[in-house]
């Protein structure tokens, strides 16, 4: 018989319901790493062979996730990827464990890679994390990210470069080989960098059709940087699956986008360019005048207006936005919620939406609602996040993560 735990006297956010949903009181029994049963009210257990848990009132809701991480980037990083990138093996990758420790210990219990600075950061921290030897959430890995000869990245010091649809396939393969399950290509450029504004377009379709079938081929899938309308098109037209940022969305880049609303996401990383454009970058030399000359003034105002189309048009949202540099620090992941709600006009419920149940069927797991059947990833908060969404931002609030069924952290400031 698997391992019994009842979570009872708990306040439950199912995730399984609508965008109105609100805590409501009842048990979890769980069985093993999946839910066996919610019920409103108290469930009747044999307490001799299932382990009972008196939450108290807390919330539980599922384990929230990130579609858009780089656990490369250590808890003190500031915007210099080529160093990080130069740095020797055996330190980094306990910097990377830090990370990991601080996706689960804020709450996520599932990242998607978008790109690494050494090329097995994602795929090595999986395995440690699956073996119990470190602590962290699920990791969908990808690899170094992939860029053209002629954008952004494309001198090759940090990326893999591909000038056609052969090479790119082989990159893909190659990668897939080496146990990446989401590759990150960059088809537009970025403003924050003049010399390659977010309206420019990389590749072509022949290249992200080959990119898609190869990955299909090793059970992954591809993700890319596309701010630009046209670069959001060719994405979803060629079968991309997770599309980064979207700043800017046409009507022709909406229309592809519909055509796929069932097999494909959109992750915005909303607070980034917010913290940007509020000039929290400015303390480590990111300069107003640079934020002028990028463009992210208007970028900002278009990806609020664009999100607000994608909602109304039923594509998916989700979660996530490159968290880990200084103005948008580890552990405050969930600040990309507060902006959903705060610019967007989701509901808070909606918002969490976006992290976990949006978040399942993305990875391709059975995550992101607490229902029979679904794996146990929970977070238990104190407080109602439907009410004021910044309480998931709270390390205080934050009574435990269970992951697998199993307690993964236990906040040491309540339980000593």
């Amino acid at each position: 018989m698997p391992e019994r735990t009842l979570l009872r006297n708990a306040r439950i956010l199912t995730c399984a319901a609508g965008t109105d949903e609100r805590p409501a009181d009842g048990d979890i029994l769980i069985a093993g790493n999946r839910v066996a049963e919610v019920a409103p009210g108290r469930l009747q257990v044999d307490e001799a062979s299932t382990r009972v848990v008196d939450l108290r009132g807390a919330t539980v809701l599922p384990g929230l996730g990130d579609a858009h991480t780089h656990i490369s980037w250590p808890l003190d990083f500031v915007f210099d990827h080529a160093g990080v990138a130069a740095t020797d093996p055996a330190p980094h990758t306990l910097d990377v464990a830090a990370v990991t420790r601080t996706y689960l210990e804020s709450g996520y219990t599932l990242i998607v890679g978008a790109g690494v600075l050494h090329p097995l950061d994602d795929v090595l921290a999986r395995d440690a994390i699956e073996r119990g030897l470190v602590t962290g959430p699920r990791i969908v890995p990808s690899g170094t990210m992939v860029g053209d000869p002629k954008g952004l990245g494309g001198d090759g010091a940090m990326m893999e470069i591909a000038a056609n649809a052969k090479e790119l396939r082989d990159i893909v393969a190659r990668q897939c080989d080496s146990g990446v399950r989401v590759l990150k290509l960059f088809i537009s450029g970025d403003g924050i960098v003049p010399q390659y504004p977010s309206e420019d377009v990389y590749m072509d379709d022949e290249m992200l059709s080959a990119a898609v079938e190869e990955a299909d081929k090793h059970g992954a899938f591809i993700s890319v940087h596309a701010r630009g309308s046209a670069s959001v098109a060719m994405a979803a037209r060629t079968g991309v699956r997770l599309v980064h940022h979207a700043c800017f969305l046409d009507d022709a880049a909406l229309r592809a986008l519909e055509a796929r609303r069932d097999d494909v996401w959109v992750c915005p990383g909303l607070h980034y360019l917010y913290a940007v454009v509020e000039g929290r970058a400015e303390p480590w030399g990111m300069t107003a005048e640079q934020v002028e000359r990028s463009g992210y003034r208007d970028e900002l105002a278009a990806q609020v207006e664009g999100m607000r189309r994608l909602r109304e048009s039923g594509i998916r949202i989700a979660a996530g936005g490159d968290f880990g540099h200084q103005w948008t620090r580890h552990g405050t992941y969930a600040a990309e919620l507060q902006r959903y709600v705060e610019l967007v006009g989701m509901s808070p419920t909606e918002a969490i939406h976006t992290a976990t149940r949006a978040m399942g069927p993305l990875a391709g797991l059975d995550t992101g609602e607490i229902r029979p059947g679904a794996l146990a990833d929970l977070l238990v908060v104190d407080g109602d996040p439907t009410e004021d969404i910044t309480l998931l931002q709270q390390p205080g609030r934050r009574r435990a993560v269970l992951k697998d069924g199993r307690f993964a952290y236990v906040n040491p400031e309540l339980y000593p």
